[in-house]
């Protein structure tokens, strides 16, 4: 498009050329000795400006859309994974308590202007502790997806993106006491918000491996059962989980 716009003026460049070529005001000569050429030389070098500086504004927005793997109207799906492990040892009691989370996340998406991406986003995150509180979390989320490239080079760019949107949850805690057992299941639905910055680097403008850190921000309301005591009750919570994040993306140009 960049082409046939940029070949569109400057044809309409080359016929200004030509008119003021072959125009000589016929006052001009009546009135002055001095010949047209100095006009004419003048005429001509604020043409040629003209036509240089278009053809380098056109070159400009021709090798940004060429050199960056993120173009207008490409389309980019990739699946990616989120880890975490940690252990927590109180040295009076010597218990233990270890916690492992992951998650994963498949996005698709089209690039609407170079670097500027819009589309879809499913994140399923699952959290296991395990020590003298037994505890399981599970949250799905689904949303749109609004992720920005900052550069322009071939190989990669850094890039920022957010996601708000529905997020369902549902929370598991066994706690072992010497007469027993309590037990809580929690489950209900609310607000999320998934931001994250990170890396994405390309290979051969088809494949780009990602890495970086992302945020869960959820806001939910849950009604929680105890048992053995048999009572429900509605709360109100609020999860913020940080993790570091990978995956592969592929780029192609229709969907």
């Amino acid at each position: 498009m960049y082409k046939r716009r940029k070949s569109f003026e400057i044809k309409k460049i080359i016929i200004f050329i030509e008119v003021m070529l072959t125009y000589h005001p016929n006052q001009w000569n009546q009135t002055h000795k001095t010949p047209m050429r100095t006009n004419r030389y003048f005429n001509i070098l604020i043409t040629l400006l003209l036509v240089f500086s278009i053809t380098l504004n056109g070159q400009e927005k021709e090798n940004d859309s060429l050199v960056t793997p993120f173009r207008k109207g490409k389309w980019l799906t990739g699946l990616s994974g989120t880890i975490n492990s940690s252990t927590i040892e109180l040295r009076n009691t010597d218990e233990t308590t270890t916690t492992n989370e992951y998650g994963i996340n498949l996005t698709t998406g089209k690039f609407i202007k170079n670097r500027f991406l819009v589309g879809i986003t499913i994140a399923a995150n699952r959290s296991n502790n395990s020590g003298i509180v037994e505890r399981t979390t599970e949250n799905l989320f689904v949303g749109p997806l609004v992720s920005y490239y900052l550069s322009k080079v071939e190989r990669g760019s850094l890039f920022f993106q957010a996601s708000p949107g529905y997020v369902r949850y549902r929370d598991n805690t066994r706690i072992e006491q010497t007469n027993g057992f309590v037990e809580e299941l929690g489950e209900g639905g609310g607000f999320g918000t998934l931001l994250g910055v990170g890396y994405s680097y390309a290979f051969f403008d088809i494949v780009t491996f990602d890495i970086g850190l992302k945020t869960n921000l959820l806001w939910i309301n849950i009604d929680q059962e105890s048992i053995p005591i048999n009572t429900t009750t509605s709360e109100n919570i609020f999860v913020n989980s940080i993790s570091f994040s990978f995956g592969f993306n592929i780029l192609v140009d229709q969907f």
